[in-house]
């Protein structure tokens, strides 16, 4: 079977730069699914694996436009520590910031006594990717799979930034997994921690949302 649109795609992968450090990998765990033609891997990985089949490999380079995007310097801003409501924080905690377009996800750079350093970028942005990957299975999706988006099951990779309540095989403290899509249609989607003033008293946006630290 060739790889299609709503079809299921199991892979094992190797994520490398372009000076070959790797950024990610399956490094011998179960093979990864993804449900294809549904915005769930990066468009250039996506592109190159349509119409191969089980068995086969491939390995592509895919430019920045076509993994993560450029990277913008609008989405390094300096916010007050305490819109993040007295949580302690660590440089590279992960938040999902509330936003006027809804939730979106910021790390932490730098604590700078009361400012806090985010960056809303992904952290790949701006970089060329090498995708190394044997393609494992290949299976027609269910119409329920079709119908979420997503592959259902342990391996799945449903998982997008904004999308907490999905069970992916890779877990959330995970969530820049270099095959996972983080795509900005809007260059100004990110704007997530700016404070807007409110009438009444009403807060400003918080990023209060602790999505990840190790």
């Amino acid at each position: 079977m060739k790889i299609t649109s709503n079809t299921v795609v199991a892979i094992d992968y190797i994520v490398t730069d372009e000076n070959g450090q790797v950024l990610d990998t399956t490094n011998g765990q179960e093979a990864m699914e993804v449900l294809i033609g549904h915005s769930n891997i990066v468009p250039g990985l996506e592109d190159a694996l349509i119409g191969k089949e089980k068995g086969d490999s491939v390995d592509v380079l895919v430019q920045p436009d076509r993994a993560y995007g450029i990277r913008h310097p609008e989405l390094i801003q300096e916010i007050d520590i305490n819109m993040f409501e007295g949580m302690e924080l660590h440089v590279g905690d992960s938040f999902i910031a509330d936003t006027d377009m809804g939730k979106k996800p910021i790390v932490v750079k730098e604590i700078k006594g009361n400012t806090v350093v985010v960056d809303g970028n992904h952290p790949l942005a701006g970089m060329t990717l090498k995708f190394m990957v044997d393609i494992i299975d290949v299976r027609e999706a269910t119409d329920s799979e079709i119908e979420h988006g997503h592959v259902h099951g342990a391996h799945g990779c449903c998982h997008e930034h904004h999308d907490e309540d999905c069970q992916c095989g890779h877990k959330h403290d995970d969530e820049h997994k270099c095959c996972h899509k983080h795509h900005h249609d809007d260059e100004d989607e990110h704007k997530c921690c700016h404070h807007h003033d409110h009438e009444d008293g009403e807060e400003g946006h918080k990023c209060c949302h602790h999505h990840d630290h190790e």
